[in-house]
């Protein structure tokens, strides 16, 4: 008896089966994919929004209050506080095709089951270096459609002048609220050269939780802490060991290494201030698939839209030019 095999609607409706039902894993496999993104997610720090841009309330002020005395009048003018950083949604795609000889050679349903799954995980993976890769970025590429990364967010201006189209060049509360520590003195990455990056951005009890670099920085700083802080345990540090990223503990902060960090360089962050805002309606969505004019071939997309948010420049500081 010959074996049954499907037909190209069939295998259609596996994959796309396939991918609905595996699209949340994809997208949390995503979330969890650097340390960034991990942490932001363990901290329930990427949220679902909407509307026509991303709007950022950022408080650089304080409200009229103090000491006072008998009989004295209060000051209820309205103090300005707080202003918006604006930002425009990002988007991202990854293309998933699907050629007649594809329906040939999987006609059966075990084949059509394995190659749907292969195709997931291309996905997933391609869209984990995307992101992970635009994370880090500036927002400048691709002609200024890429996300608004932390190239950009962590600048006091010497490279980007502007912040949600808040100005960072004047000294006014609002410049100094949206300009960032930026050292690009560089040399070694020693112990010294560390704190007092860490000391600069830590205000008060708010100081940075998430230290990035690359491989190359995070060996030569894994060889200068002491052996203790070498394999730190304890909230935070147990949960991204267990999504597998190595850390070393520097004061509160987890140093985890990031291949997408550019060379020489560190991220000091205070995560309690970013946010990954993603579109409601976009949250990562197959578009359908699509036959092409003329070919045989069918064409779907992996859709999603967003933008990194970070509403405290001042709390984070960058690196560069740094050595082992």
């Amino acid at each position: 008896m010959p074996v049954p095999t499907l037909t190209a609607e069939q295998i259609e409706d596996i994959y796309t089966t396939t991918f609905d039902v595996k699209l949340p894993e994809i997208i949390d496999g995503v979330y969890n994919s650097n340390p960034l993104l991990a942490v932001m997610n363990m901290e329930e720090r990427i949220l679902l929004d909407g509307g026509k841009r991303i709007e950022q309330g950022i408080i650089y002020g304080k409200l009229n209050g103090g000491s006072y005395g008998r009989g004295d009048s209060f000051n209820t003018a309205k103090a300005k506080t707080k202003t918006m950083l604006i930002f425009d949604w990002k988007l991202q795609y990854v293309n998933l095709s699907l050629e007649g000889m594809d329906d040939l050679q999987n006609a059966g349903a075990a084949a059509a089951f394995d190659y749907s799954e292969l195709q997931t995980q291309e996905a997933e993976m391609t869209m984990k270096d995307n992101l992970g890769s635009e994370l880090l970025g500036n927002g400048l590429n691709n002609d200024g459609k890429a996300i608004n990364g932390l190239e950009e967010a962590i600048d006091d201006g010497t490279n980007f002048a502007t912040y949600g189209g808040a100005a960072r060049g004047s000294g006014d509360a609002v410049a100094l609220a949206v300009r960032a520590r930026y050292d690009a003195t560089g040399g070694s990455w020693t112990i010294p050269v560390l704190q007092d990056e860490y000391g600069g951005v830590s205000i008060e009890n708010e100081k940075p939780k998430l230290i990035l670099t690359t491989r190359t920085l995070w060996n030569a700083l894994h060889n200068r802490v002491q052996p203790a802080q070498r394999y730190p345990t304890g909230p935070g540090f147990d949960d991204l060991a267990r999504i597998g990223f190595e850390s070393l503990r520097y004061q509160r902060a987890a140093v985890v290494e990031d291949s997408h960090v550019q060379s020489g360089r560190a991220y000091l962050l205070n995560t309690r201030f970013i946010k990954l805002i993603v579109h409601s309606a976009r949250p990562g969505k197959l578009r359908g698939w699509m036959p092409t004019g003329n070919k045989d071939e069918r064409l779907n997309q992996l859709l999603w839209a967003g933008n990194l948010i970070v509403g405290g420049p001042r709390f984070q500081a960058q690196q560069r030019g740094l050595v082992a």
